[in-house]
């Protein structure tokens, strides 16, 4: 019996708290019709603008496996007509990145290394141009807090997606962590380092937030998924949330 089995009822020494989050966008007003131009405003842009580049289409829910995930790929691409650029900035593996000045410098060498080998850089149309935006999260708690890994399977079906945005992509790379708020919490409360290091090993930039959640799920509940009593007491905790 894996250890998940048994820590499932059992009470944390410290209840996980559910946040979630709001963004207020605001327009940098720096804008870019070429590559030179685009890498030299990325290169002093806040790095709060990188962060919104890449990782708005996942909080959104408007990415979809086969389009580029972030939008200076996205750029490049469709208006540059750089598309083996475009093809390498989408590539990052942004889960190994833990903080977002190595995530900027990532990229400039990328395009660095392009112009290097490619100089001559098409203009984008007017009215095509890369506009940077920037943004302010507005952290706000939930009313969902759970104190057994059972509960927080249940909430984490109740939860709005900005919330596990804001617990997996937020927390883990634009506040420096090196793992998810989850991961963390069921490591010290439990110490299942096993179910911790699963749900850390899920790429969350290769599925949609509600794909994650229910992979979540599956993993803290590896064996439940025939066992009707439990999915009767499961119904009962979501009607009383």
């Amino acid at each position: 019996m894996e250890k998940s089995d048994n820590i499932s009822s059992m009470n944390a020494v410290v209840p996980f708290k559910f946040y979630t989050s709001s963004l207020l966008v605001e327009i940098t007003g720096r804008r870019a019709s070429d590559l030179p131009a685009f890498l030299a405003i990325l290169r002093e842009v806040d790095v709060s603008s990188v962060f919104y580049h890449v990782h708005h289409t996942f909080r959104e829910y408007s990415f979809a496996p086969g389009q580029y995930s972030n939008d200076f790929a996205r750029w490049v691409s469709e208006e540059l007509e750089e598309i083996g650029l475009g093809e390498k900035l989408s590539s990052v593996n942004i889960k190994e990145v833990t903080d977002l000045e190595t995530l900027r410098q990532t990229l400039i060498r990328i395009i660095e290394k392009h112009l290097a080998e490619h100089p001559d850089s098409r203009k984008a149309l007017p009215g095509r141009e890369f506009y940077f935006l920037r943004n302010t999260g507005i952290v706000i708690p939930t009313k969902y807090e759970s104190r057994t890994i059972e509960e927080f399977a249940a909430d984490l079906k109740l939860v709005g997606m900005r919330s596990i945005y804001y617990h997996f992509f937020d927390a883990r790379l634009r506040l420096g962590h090196k793992t998810n708020d989850f991961s963390n919490w069921i490591r010290s409360n439990f110490n299942d380092e096993a179910l911790a290091g699963k749900i850390e090993a899920l790429d969350p930039y290769f599925m949609t937030l509600d794909q994650m959640r229910d992979k979540i799920i599956s993993l803290c509940l590896p064996k439940r998924k025939t066992d009707n009593s439990f999915w009767k007491h499961f119904e009962k905790v979501l009607k009383i949330k």
